[in-house]
C-alpha cells in the first residue's frame, strides 16, 4: 500500500485513501480562513512567516487537498504548525501528508491516545498542553485552545477568535441534524461544557462538519441534543424496543418533528442519535467516558 493507511489493512482501500477531493475554502478575517470538503470542515491561520494549520483531514489524499487549498489561500507561506482537535484519525490522522516537518501541538490526552494507537500517517506531537485553557504565541498569532472537558473524542481542544469573534469546536455540535453521535461523544457533561462556550464572546461558530452557524443556531443545537435525550428516556417510559433502530427512529420523529423536523438531516440521523444515546442510560456509556473525570483511564501510564 503505497499511501499512508492509518488503520486500514486492505489494498482495496488505496483508492479511497488517495482521493483528493474539492476543497472550498472561505475567509473569516484577514489571515482566518474555514475549509471544507463537503463533510469535514476546519480552520487555518496565517501567521508571519508561516501557516498554522488546525487538523488534516481523514486520508492523505485529503491531507493533499487541504495544503493545496491552503497553499493557494496563502502562498509562499508554508505550513510550520499543525493544531490536533481531537485524537480521532478522520479529522486528525494524516499530518506525514499534510506538512511532515510541521511541529504538532495537541492536548496531552490526545497525545497518549495517538502514542498508543500508532497509526500509519498520524504524526504525535511534539508539543504537548495540558488544563483548561493554554495561550499561545505561535508565529506571530496569538492562540486561545481550550479543553472544556471531556466532549468529542480525546483531548478535544476548541480555538476562540476574539478579535474575529470566532469559535471553532471540531465536531462538537452542528446547526443541523446531520451528525449521528455515534461512540465518540461523552454525554454527562455535554450539554454543560458545551453552555460554557456562550459565555465567551463570538458571532460565528465553525463546527467540523458542514456549515457555519452563529450563536442562535448554536443555541438551537443544544436544545436539539437535549431534546432527543428526553426523548430517549421516554422510549424506556413507553417500552419502545430501544434496541431497534426503527422504532426508536419513529419514536423520536413522533417527539420531536413539530420543534425540530426542519432541521438538516433530522429525519435521516436521529434514529442513529436516539441509539447511541440510548447506550448512555442503558449502560452509563461505553466504558470511562460518561464518568465524572475520563482522563485518568490514562493517566501516568503512558509516557510522552
Amino acid at each position: 500500500m503505497a499511501e499512508n493507511s492509518g488503520l486500514f489493512t486492505l489494498d482495496s482501500a488505496q483508492a479511497y485513501l488517495s482521493a483528493e477531493p474539492e476543497m472550498t475554502v472561505e475567509s473569516l478575517s484577514g489571515r482566518l480562513h474555514t475549509v471544507s470538503d463537503g463533510t469535514v470542515r476546519t480552520i487555518f491561520v496565517e501567521g508571519d512567516s508561516s501557516v498554522i494549520a488546525f487538523d488534516t483531514f481523514g486520508t492523505p489524499g485529503r491531507a493533499r487537498a487541504y495544503r493545496n487549498a491552503i497553499a493557494a489561500t496563502v502562498p509562499d507561506k508554508p505550513i510550520a504548525s499543525i493544531v490536533y482537535s481531537h485524537d480521532h484519525l478522520d479529522h486528525a490522522g494524516f499530518a506525514l501528508d499534510l506538512a511532515p516537518g510541521a511541529q504538532v501541538i495537541a492536548d496531552e490526552l490526545c497525545a497518549r491516545v495517538i502514542k498508543l494507537r500508532g497509526a500509519r500517517g498520524q504524526a504525535q506531537p511534539t508539543r504537548v498542553i495540558r488544563g483548561p485553557e493554554n495561550t499561545l504565541t505561535v508565529d506571530g498569532v496569538d492562540l486561545v485552545l481550550l479543553n472544556p472537558g471531556p466532549t468529542h473524542g480525546s483531548g478535544n481542544l476548541a480555538a476562540w477568535f476574539a478579535p474575529e469573534k470566532v469559535l471553532f469546536s471540531s465536531d462538537t455540535i452542528i446547526a443541523s441534524a446531520k451528525y449521528g453521535f455515534m461512540p465518540d461523544y461523552h454525554f454527562r457533561n455535554l450539554i454543560t461544557y458545551l453552555r460554557d462556550f456562550l459565555a465567551l464572546e463570538w458571532d460565528r461558530f465553525v463546527p467540523g462538519r458542514y456549515e457555519l452557524t452563529d450563536r442562535a443556531g448554536f443555541e438551537r443545537g443544544i436544545e436539539f441534543i437535549e431534546a432527543v435525550m428526553t426523548a430517549c428516556q421516554q422510549a424506556f417510559v413507553n417500552f419502545v424496543p430501544i434496541w431497534a433502530y426503527e422504532p426508536m427512529k419513529a419514536f423520536c420523529i413522533e417527539q420531536l418533528a413539530d420543534r425540530f423536523g426542519d432541521l438538516e438531516g433530522f429525519e435521516d440521523h436521529v434514529g442513529q442519535m436516539a441509539i447511541r444515546i440510548v447506550h448512555h442510560y442503558l449502560m452509563g456509556g461505553w466504558g470511562l467516558e460518561d464518568a465524572e473525570t475520563p482522563g485518568v483511564l490514562l493517566a501516568g501510564l503512558v509516557t510522552l
